[in-house]
């Protein structure tokens, strides 16, 4: 990926050349492949460059044509569809993405995002309209990080850089510590700082002197359906546009590889790569393995795939592997705490592809909410009366997994319809402590009633009515929650760290939305969940995935890292200064003295949070300094 800055004097808030430039050093590892700046009155936009497709070597951001200059991390998959509807011409392949973007920007205004299919964060600068457009792709694949000032406005690809202006407060955000330390992600906007912002996936704005406006130009639709004359027809339909969204990401001007865990998701990508490659070159695999963790170890589905011909597949050993082998790199980069438990396999996997010279990685993410397990199917058959059809879906799960049909029947049926009032009720006549009380047991409750915690629980778990509840709309919310732009951006500044880009094909607009409208019953049948993916490769999946269940359980795996890190586990609860204005050291002190023998679940995220948390804010320096509640820093002239 590339990196962007800008810089918009909105009145009253001069800024200094200096300061743009600072920005870009910040971000320089986003850019091996050169460096841009570009100055006007009051507006500043640079840009750091990782060619990663074959036109992105003509490319020249920030790039000018007339009174439109633009600097973003662009990558376009519609591009053939844009040079017909512009009535633009590439015979010789050197119109970069860009380019390509500002002629967008010129037939259709602001609205021009609507009319992009890709990955992409942008600002562009339109002089004589006197306005900043901002826009940031539909599921946040590339971040996009804003200083709202009423002087200044900023924006980049990395907090970093705006964090390198002297007049951004660094003072921490309390509440999204709060949300962190819970694991709750409904919020899509906030940042880990008071006075940034993240612009939310599918969202744009504008910016001028006087004003801000900011809109979402993209939605699901949970009502719209997709009808086809035969279950064959599905087939073949998700089909192209699955091999669609593989192959405009396979445009590279590199080597491409893909992850490869061993799951329908990461399988079905690394086939229909090989498929698609007219390379007879091997394509390079990479997978995280344990040798002395068996339960973790998903060897025997990966080689169901890299054992037939056309793979070069390597193996990342993670046994003994902590969750922050690469503290000091790791942290040099993430200016946030990273919240997936697994987070270091993706570091050292990324690491891996790059000492391989692969420069783009295909990755699952998404996979699960953009095709969609089914299971909502069963809460709607109950609800709508469709009893045969639940029935037989029932008695066909029941089987393949060996359990009892009401089990089935009570745990995606009856239990998805009960509301969150009921639950919360339950749950707390039984001591369970309530659907809205947090789940880390070593949060203070000073601290939880300070940031209004449980208030925020409540609000992202209200769903409205149960009655309304369908099986398209269960989806859709996956496929919107703030956790996949969340871990989107941790996962990016690992990519950036090593100059790699990850691509994602479940992202693929069209495929999304054809997926959400197809009928569940697609979904789910015969008991098998993603079924359309299972039939429709049905012809390039080994059948040992094609026929696996569900995933595997990598808690074993996860205990395993964090215990690689026990002396700064000790460490971090022998001194818990910086840990005390959100932390009940008593609680945090007795989950470590369960970990790992006698350790829950909550616990041992709860460890992990703590020791993520304590490595970020070690990398802010004075915490009681940058969590002062006072003004920022006034802008230099």
């Amino acid at each position: 990926m590339s990196g962007f800055v800008a810089l918009f004097d909105r009145g009253g808030g001069e800024y200094a050349p200096d300061d743009l430039r600072t920005m870009l050093s910040t971000i320089s590892h986003r850019g091996p492949d050169g460096s841009g700046a570009w100055y006007d009155d009051g507006v500043a936009l640079g840009h750091q460059q990782l060619q990663s497709t074959p036109e992105s070597r003509f490319d020249d951001q920030p790039y000018r044509d007339g009174s439109l200059t633009v600097a973003g991390d662009v990558r376009l998959d519609n591009r053939a569809e844009l040079f017909e509807t512009l009535d633009i011409t590439d015979e010789r392949g050197q119109v970069p993405d860009s380019h390509l973007l500002l002629a967008a920007y010129r037939r259709w205004g602001t609205r021009c995002s609507e009319h992009l299919i890709g990955s992409f964060a942008f600002v562009i600068w339109d002089a004589n309209d006197g306005v900043a457009f901002c826009a940031r792709d539909r599921f946040g694949v590339k971040p996009f990080y804003v200083y709202p000032g009423d002087e200044v406005f900023a924006a980049a690809s990395e907090m970093k850089a705006l964090l390198a202006l002297p007049f951004v407060s660094p003072a921490v955000d309390e509440v999204k510590i709060g949300d962190f330390l819970e694991g709750t992600f409904h919020d899509k906007e906030r940042a880990y700082y008071q006075s940034l912002r993240r612009l939310p996936p599918a969202h744009a704005t504008t910016v001028r002197t006087d004003s801000v406006d900011e809109w979402q130009y993209w939605d699901l639709d949970p009502t719209r359906t997709v009808t086809l004359e035969s279950d064959a027809a599905y087939e073949r339909r998700f089909r192209e546009l699955f091999e669609q969204a593989v192959d405009c990401r396979l445009r590279s001007s590199g080597t491409v590889g893909t992850s490869l865990s061993g799951g329908l998701d990461s399988s079905s990508i690394t086939v229909t790569t090989r498929e698609l490659l007219s390379t007879q070159e091997p394509l390079h695999t990479f997978s995280n393995v344990y040798d002395e963790i068996p339960s973790a170890d998903e060897r025997e589905f990966i080689e169901s795939v890299t054992t037939k011909p056309g793979f070069s597949p390597h193996y990342v050993f993670l046994d003994d592997v902590g969750l922050f082998e690469d503290r000091e790199q790791m942290f040099d980069h993430y200016d946030l705490p990273p919240h997936d438990t697994m987070h270091h396999a993706i570091w050292e996997r990324v690491k891996r592809a790059d000492r391989e010279g692969v420069d783009v990685l295909l990755e699952g993410a998404l996979g699960d909410s953009a095709t969609g397990y089914g299971l909502g199917l069963f809460a709607e058959l109950l609800r709508t009366g469709r009893w045969r059809h639940l029935r037989r879906e029932t008695r066909a799960m029941a089987e393949m997994l060996d359990v009892a049909p009401h089990r089935v029947l009570f745990h995606h049926a009856v239990k998805p319809l009960v509301p969150d009032a009921v639950r919360h009720v339950y749950s707390r006549f039984h001591g369970y402590g309530g659907v809205y009380e947090p789940d880390n047991p070593t949060l203070d409750p000073e601290f939880v009633d300070r940031v209004a915690l449980q208030d925020r629980l409540r609000d992202a778990g209200d769903e409205g009515s149960v009655l309304r509840e369908t099986a398209r709309r269960r989806q859709r919310r996956s496929l919107l929650y703030g956790m996949i732009p969340a871990s989107l951006e941790t996962t990016d500044l690992a990519f950036a760290a090593f100059g790699l880009e990850p691509r994602y094909p479940f992202t693929d607009k069209r495929l999304v939305e054809f997926s959400l409208a197809m009928p569940p019953s697609q979904q789910l049948s015969d008991g098998w969940t993603r079924s359309i993916v299972r039939r429709s490769l049905s012809d390039i999946l080994p059948e040992k995935i094609r026929t696996r269940q569900w995933k595997t359980d990598m808690s074993e795996a996860v205990e395993n890292s964090l215990s690689l890190e026990r002396a700064d586990l000790e460490r971090a609860i022998a001194d818990p200064t910086e840990l005390e204005p959100y932390l009940n050291t008593t609680e945090l002190q007795a989950a470590f003295s369960r970990f790992p023998d006698e350790a829950d679940t909550h616990d041992v995220r709860a460890l992990f949070r703590m020791l993520s948390l304590t490595n970020w804010l070690e990398t802010l320096g004075d915490v009681d300094s940058k969590t002062s509640h006072g003004p920022p820093v006034t802008p230099h002239g």
